[in-house]
């Protein structure tokens, strides 16, 4: 299986079935953001939501660290569908929805979250910088969680968010031929 990895083109996917408040977002936006999460987001990130705020990814998978793949899935490949967009409206979830996502589910730390679907999370890692921060992935390993409390693995994808989009990569179709 062939591996084509993100190189800064079509970064969004145009056939997502993400569905998102169409928000799109600018430079005051940005610094209204950042002063309620209190972090300086990686440019990076900012210059591709500036082209599309959120959404299905082209390029959805990852790898994890060799030695991290016990509770995680499909042997260490994990996957990131979308990326919630930046906005202020209360009834769709937002990266500044970060701090009571993460509260449902008893996770502490500075993190943004990018990705979640509760039991998996992309998260920004601002615990020990507040710029630049490192990419982790947090999962719930389900071997060591019980009814009454959840144990969670944090597993660090990347130092940078520069350096998690150059992980990015999909598998293409199989040829039918």
């Amino acid at each position: 299986m062939k591996k084509e990895f993100y190189r800064g083109d079509s970064f969004w996917s145009d056939d997502s079935e993400y569905k998102r408040i169409d928000y799109p977002i600018n430079d005051e936006i940005i610094k209204q953001a950042e002063a309620i999460l209190g972090v300086k987001l990686p440019s990076s990130l900012l210059d591709l939501m500036k082209i599309r705020n959120g959404g299905g990814l082209n390029y959805p998978y990852f790898m994890l660290p060799d030695g991290d793949t016990e509770s995680i899935p499909y042997g260490g490949r994990a996957r990131i569908s979308d990326i919630d967009p930046i906005h202020f409206e209360k009834e769709d979830i937002s990266i500044l929805s970060s701090k009571e996502l993460l509260k449902e589910v008893s996770l502490t730390g500075e993190f943004v979250v990018l990705w979640t679907d509760f039991h998996y999370w992309v998260v920004l890692d601002y615990r020990n910088r507040s710029q630049n921060p490192a990419v982790m992935y947090i999962a719930e390993n389900f071997s060591t969680s019980t009814y009454d409390t959840t144990e969670w693995e944090y597993i660090k994808i990347a130092d940078t968010f520069d350096d998690f989009l150059k992980q990015l990569f999909r598998v293409p179709p199989l040829d039918p031929k």
